[in-house]
């Protein structure tokens, strides 16, 4: 009776045996799945959670205060074929393209020449990323003293030449530029260092080469460094438009998205829509199609980044 008692408490031992041989087998994915959880968790509670759960809420109806949200089916997208919202998207286009053009062509050059033996070089490639490292408020209220239409810097100028001032703020087009300007000033420091940092990879000998068989400096650039630097101009291009699909802290502290929204951009529109008219559905509805915009992006621009390698490596 003891016997039997005591077997039917304990497990057989050929059973103990088997469970430890399986964990003995699967010990190194028993460990990483214990190390993996905890990110796993976090990930999925702060990032995917909140995608689906704005995903949900970009086909309703909800001021994020009272009631509940009401499912109103696709109408919050098609707010963006109506109203101010296409100009909103022609804004964020324009400004993302032409500051990506210009900064990238600029930044290039810039790294060409600070890639030269210069007298105080150090000193000209830490001015270069110092705006990028600045905060984006301080750099705004620059900004801001040089369009105010009373004692800015620009009025001055024209003051001093004999011009009328001008009110910058309620001019779209200058505003635009303006905000233009502003945004490569302040993020060209980036592809500077990027440029830079792949231009010393290439080796002296391949330009001393070139130029004992009489290239000159325009075939140099445009026979070596350009598609040694392919890689590297298509990363700096790619998240630059990345980049640029986002620009918010320039619009919202120069210009507030005036005037009659020729400067506002979608994340603005994105941050007004949720926290100004407490409409979350077409904010939430405004932010998949950013993620969709950038998503398509970003695929793009691996594929052309795998592409670049392969073409270099062969």
């Amino acid at each position: 009776m003891t016997a039997l008692s005591q077997s039917s408490q304990s497990p057989p031992t050929h059973a103990h045996s088997a469970w430890q041989r399986w964990r003995f087998r699967n010990r190194h994915a028993l460990e990483a799945w214990v190390i993996l959880t905890p990110v796993l968790l976090y990930y999925l509670i702060f990032n995917v959670a909140p995608v689906l759960l704005n995903l949900g809420l970009s086909f309703t109806r909800w001021n994020g205060i009272s009631g509940s949200p009401v499912w109103i089916g696709v109408s919050n997208y098609l707010q963006y074929l109506r109203g101010f919202y296409p100009t909103i998207i022609f804004n964020t286009a324009l400004f993302a393209i032409s500051t990506l053009l210009i900064q990238t062509t600029v930044a290039f050059f810039i790294a060409v020449l600070l890639n030269q033996k210069l007298f105080g070089r150090g000193v000209h490639r830490a001015l270069w990323y110092v705006p990028t490292l600045t905060s984006a408020a301080i750099m705004a209220q620059v900004a801001v003293i040089f369009i105010s239409p009373f004692d800015g810097v620009l009025n001055a100028i024209l003051v001093s030449l004999g011009q009328k001032p001008v009110i910058w703020t309620v001019q779209g087009n200058w505003m635009r530029a303006f905000i233009i300007g502003f945004t490569i000033w302040r993020g060209i420091g980036g592809p500077v260092v990027l440029f830079l940092a792949a231009l010393q990879g290439i080796h002296r000998e391949l330009y001393e080469a070139a130029m004992v068989d009489g290239a000159n400096a325009w075939q140099l650039l445009r026979r070596i460094t350009i598609p040694l630097l392919r890689p590297m101009i298509l990363f700096v291009l790619v998240t630059g438009i990345i980049g640029g699909f986002q620009i918010f802290e320039a619009v919202l502290l120069i210009s507030k998205g005036g005037p009659q929204n020729m400067t506002n951009v979608m994340l603005l529109q994105i941050y007004n829509d949720a926290f100004v008219n407490t409409n979350l559905g077409v904010a939430s509805a405004g932010a998949m199609i950013m993620a969709l915009l950038l998503l398509w992006f970003s695929i793009t621009g691996m594929r052309l980044m795998q592409g670049g390698r392969v073409e270099a490596d062969s």
